[in-house]
């Protein structure tokens, strides 16, 4: 492959996030100022998470409080803070009846602390919109009104915003502008707005702002406790319920400082990176399209005297589409012209957290954060060390699509189908005994019966078998005729997700067949895809036996 070649390659890399940013730039947009207009009618419950906070979290209520024409109550929840934090709120709690302080439990084994923070605040919530807001973010005082008024537009459950950020030393100015760069070259966005499925998920946890009813439907942050990624992990939470998210420009409505020195930034980016771009399955093919797109368009061009004219002219033209995005952003998010200058230099930068935090967990290590280890997840200590870093990134990467569908533990929503024979079924929780769901396409069907012939020949207790054929993508013309095929090959009920509204909360694989067992409660306690085997059928009927059993409360 010719030099020439691979700078073309790049050209293409570094196109595609350029085109995407630039158009991300109809749907990111700021909230109005004309919302801010008229009054909102529903009550805001501000949910402050605090440890340690004594240097940020006076300067973030006076600038809640300043908020204006919203009925709103302020709940501040001392993590354990070892500081002035508690103090501070207690001053202002005299001065204002809606500020109040509440005491974090001890933290839960399994539970990360920021989310049992944000889970106790959401119990002391009192009002139907909760505004999750991170301790060092100062918001505008119009910023409530404008946010419940987009909120309640877009018809959204959740919704969120990336703050400005404020920047001060080299790494911040580095790295933190990359935020607004990844989520708006890498996020389709009209295809968050268009479908509610999962994989198009996104938000900034500095900032979130949501419907209570459908926070306590989904769980909330209880159903994402082990996470450190709160801004990915809970929209994703709410799609798998089947609520829409949306995303907002807080630019002008909220500012936060993350972080203070050069060691906070990369401790702070890279606590949670194996959630994001440090995934196994992810960090192979994000590392080659950034350098591909970001670097090595700047390479090619230095190194123009070996590549020839067409080369020089393609390299141009390559690092023209990865500062682009940076240059607009700089006008756009208020960032600094140094950090889109240097921008080859934060992706090498942010690269190099992402490895470190892969390589880290891969030896067992645990991420630290606010005084507190959190224990690695992914991989055993013992197992990491006799695996090569090559070896894991290449089986994470091969298995990628298997591990995005081994989600548990998500609620799932009640539904209302019709079967092959038009009789209405309707499944509704909590329910009197543990389902086993069935989903599969056309292609899947046939791998059914290996799952539940041998299934009913073992029993399993008390428990109910229903099936759902994935039909969405059979034309209305044709649908009558799919219908009566069902009927007359399939005796048992089997209900028929034409719209897919339903199956897209469950994220069945292509192809095969999906198997979920449901707990009384709507949890979904385990899944199982592809041909039945041996070993897969025990753990199913294992999976079974565990969620008849009575649950502890959370």
């Amino acid at each position: 492959m010719t030099l020439e070649m691979l700078a073309i390659i790049s050209l293409v890399l570094a196109a595609i996030p350029c085109g995407l940013f630039l158009l991300n730039l109809a749907f990111y947009r700021r909230i109005g100022l004309g919302d801010s207009s008229r009054k909102v009618g529903e009550p805001i419950s501000i949910l402050i998470p605090a440890r340690n906070e004594e240097l940020n979290i006076r300067a973030t209520l006076e600038s809640v409080l300043a908020n204006r024409d919203v009925n709103f109550e302020v709940i501040v929840l001392d993590d354990g803070s070892t500081d002035g934090t508690a103090a501070i709120v207690r001053e202002f709690a005299r001065r204002d009846e809606r500020v109040r302080l509440e005491r974090a439990p001890q933290l839960p084994a399994g539970w990360c602390g920021k989310q049992h923070a944000c889970h106790v605040l959401a119990q002391h919530a009192r009002h139907p919109m909760l505004v999750f807001v991170d301790a060092d973010v100062r918001l505008a005082p119009d910023a409530l009104q404008r946010m419940s008024g987009f909120l309640q537009r877009s018809d959204a459950a959740l919704a969120s915003g990336v703050p400005r950020q404020e920047l001060g030393t080299l790494s911040e100015r580095l790295l933190i502008p990359l935020i607004h760069f990844v989520l708006l070259g890498y996020l389709p966005m009209f295809m968050m707005r268009w479908t509610r499925r999962a994989a198009f998920s996104a938000g900034c946890g500095q900032l979130f702002i949501i419907r209570a009813d459908a926070y306590h439907a989904t769980g909330g942050h209880a159903g994402i406790r082990a996470t450190l990624h709160d801004g990915v992990k809970l929209p994703r939470l709410f799609r798998r319920a089947g609520f829409k998210t949306d995303l907002f420009d807080a630019t002008d409505i909220a500012n936060c400082r993350m972080y203070q020195t050069n060691g906070e930034t990369w401790r702070g980016l890279g606590k949670n990176a194996t959630e994001g771009l440090a995934a196994p399955g992810v960090i192979l093919p994000m590392t080659l399209f950034l350098l591909g797109g970001q670097v090595l368009p700047f390479v090619w061009l230095a190194a123009a005297f070996w590549i020839g004219m067409p080369g020089l002219w393609i390299a141009l033209a390559a690092c023209a589409c990865a500062l682009l995005p940076r240059l607009v952003a700089v006008q756009k998010f208020s960032q600094t012209l140094m950090s889109a200058w240097l921008h080859p230099l934060g992706i090498l930068a942010l690269l190099a957290i992402q490895w470190f935090a892969l390589g880290k967990s891969l030896l067992g290590k645990p991420s630290e954060w606010k005084g507190r280890a959190y224990p690695v997840g992914m991989m055993k200590p013992t197992a990491a060390a006799t695996r090569t870093l090559t070896g894991v990134l290449f089986a994470g990467f091969l298995s990628m699509t298997a591990l995005a569908g081994n989600d548990t533990n998500k609620i799932c929503r009640s539904f209302e189908l019709r079967d092959q024979f038009d009789a209405v079924h309707r499944v509704a929780f909590p329910r009197t005994n543990v389902i086993v769901l069935t989903i599969a396409d056309k292609q899947g069907n046939a791998q059914i019966d290996g799952w539940l012939a041998p299934l009913k020949e073992q029993g399993a207790g008390r428990v109910e078998i229903l099936g759902i054929a994935a039909v969405d993508g059979v034309p209305k013309m044709l649908r009558d005729g799919v219908r009566k095929k069902f009927a007359h090959t399939r005796k048992h009920p089997v209900m028929l997700d034409w719209e897919g509204n339903v199956t897209a909360q469950f994220q069945p694989r292509k192809n095969l067949a999906n198997l979920y067992v449901l707990d009384r409660s709507g949890r979904i306690a385990a899944r199982f895809s592809g041909p039945v085997n041996p070993e897969a059928l025990r753990e199913l009927v294992r999976a079974i036996g565990e969620a008849q059993e009575p649950q502890p409360e959370s």
